[in-house]
């Protein structure tokens, strides 16, 4: 927090990339948004005027184009909503580190394509994404050299010119956006929004650093392939997502996805275990 309130002092941008490391860590797509949101909103207060939304696709990498348009409409309009005068966002996506294939030529193919997808996040807007954070495309076998770095430029900028009117022309703007994508959408939406809204009744002071801490400490985001701290933070540890339908979802012992009511029934069973366990309640 105070490495935030200098960064509002200067007036300089801030890059978050809070959400692309709880994915890391086995996250769900709803933890994927919220935790974005929580971040940007937090900046928001203590004063930083330019947020730069980092956006990582393809994470993991067996994420489907459908998921991932719908994950990043949800987070781009989610925290769009905190913009006002004093408070810009600045769309920046990215493709995923671990997506590259160990076949360069397939690789470049890969940058291409994610480079595609970026612009159909927001396909009714020219100069939308704003910025593009280019992965080399040399990410699965090597770190990228000078003419890696160039060339993965060039084939981010050609994708980038001629995909546009490819869209145009075999009527992908209809595909980009049928029933499927805007239902994904929707679900998600609601389910982020329940739970930053419980969060903001159930956490004391959550725009702060102890109040991000109580939420990852309770357990609403669940990251089971946590490395340290899983004895601190046994409850964020506790849930078992998987893979379903190209995305990533919160599922209970029988590998039934679990919706948000059920979720945070049980953030709210692991807290009173946790008390009782402590003699505290």
């Amino acid at each position: 927090v105070e490495t935030l309130k200098y960064i509002a002092k200067t007036g300089k941008p801030y890059e978050p990339n809070i959400a692309h490391h709880f994915a890391f860590r086995g996250s769900d797509d709803v933890t994927y948004v919220v935790s974005a949101y929580l971040a940007a909103k937090t900046a928001k207060l203590i004063g930083i005027e330019y947020l730069v939304l980092q956006n990582m696709l393809n994470t993991p990498k067996s994420t489907l184009g459908v998921k991932d348009l719908a994950k990043s409409r949800v987070l781009l309009r989610l925290i769009k909503t905190l913009e006002d005068r004093n408070f810009r966002v600045i769309y920046q996506p990215r493709a995923g580190l671990d997506f590259f294939s160990p076949d360069l030529d397939k690789a470049k193919i890969q940058l291409a394509a994610v480079t595609a997808l970026m612009t159909d996040v927001e396909p009714e807007r020219n100069n939308s994404p704003e910025i593009i954070h280019v992965v080399s495309y040399s990410e699965a076998l090597f770190l990228a050299n000078p003419d890696v770095i160039n060339e993965s430029i060039q084939i981010t900028k050609a994708a980038l010119k001629h995909y546009p009117e490819f869209r145009k022309k075999n009527s992908i703007y209809d595909i980009i956006q049928n029933k499927e994508i805007v239902a994904i959408s929707n679900e998600l939406w609601e389910e982020a929004n329940i739970l930053i809204k419980d969060m903001e009744k159930n956490v004391k002071n959550l725009y702060t650093s102890e109040g991000l801490y109580d939420v990852f400490k309770k357990g609403y985001f669940p990251v089971p392939y946590l490395w340290e701290g899983r004895e601190e933070f046994s409850n964020a540890v506790n849930w078992t997502t998987t893979i379903m339908s190209g995305g990533v979802c919160v599922v209970d012992d029988k590998g039934k996805k679990m919706n948000i009511h059920d979720r945070l029934e049980k953030i709210k069973n692991l807290s009173v275990n946790k008390l009782v366990g402590s003699g505290n309640l």
